[in-house]
């Protein structure tokens, strides 16, 4: 189940894959190239290709290892508040 009121479920994401297509829905919908997005996240173009493209990296792997285990998945959603520059956080 999807929605997109911020603080809807989300889109249920259980794998690198999933999470490549979101961000790429995502980055599409808000008219973006994936070097402004890189801009935008501070990476490069490269990263942003790699995620899209469901890149598998051990962090992620140990990541979904881990929510599996707790039976979790991630959800993305738009923020509730979407604050210029804000990395990571609330």
């Amino acid at each position: 189940m999807s929605t997109s009121a911020a603080g809807g479920t989300g889109t249920p994401i259980r794998s690198p894959a999933a999470l490549g297509r979101a961000v790429r829905r995502a980055r599409r919908a808000a008219g973006l190239t994936q070097t402004e997005l890189a801009q935008r996240a501070r990476s490069n173009r490269y990263a942003i290709a790699l995620i899209e493209a469901g890149h598998e990296t051990r962090a992620i792997e140990q990541l979904f290892d881990a929510l599996a285990a707790l039976d979790l998945e991630l959800a993305v959603r738009p923020r509730r508040r979407s604050g210029a520059g804000e990395r990571h956080g609330a």
